[in-house]
């Protein structure tokens, strides 16, 4: 069986209108494997950036990381859930 990691993409660039600040955006895809991560990141940074953006590629959490958190949401109850806060 292959194993399947996910890469998200993060790009962080300085923000115009706060001397010193950053933006963080995260590409609204996910990556089948680094390399991929990487040539997207290549082509977002020249492109949409024009080079004046840092980037990085980020696994996935594996799958047990997010069955501790549903079971933790489970324990806690309906209150704590994100879904029913206001």
């Amino acid at each position: 069986m292959i194993e399947l990691v996910p890469y998200l993409l993060l790009l962080v660039w300085p923000a115009p209108d706060q001397p010193g600040g950053l933006r963080i955006e995260r590409v609204p895809e996910v990556y089948a494997d680094a390399a991929a991560c990487e040539a997207a990141a290549i082509a977002q940074v020249t492109a949409v950036r024009g080079g004046n953006a840092a980037h990085r590629c980020l696994p996935l959490p594996p799958r047990e990381e997010f069955d501790r958190l549903f079971e933790q949401l489970d324990r806690r109850g309906p209150a704590a859930s994100p879904e029913r806060r206001p």
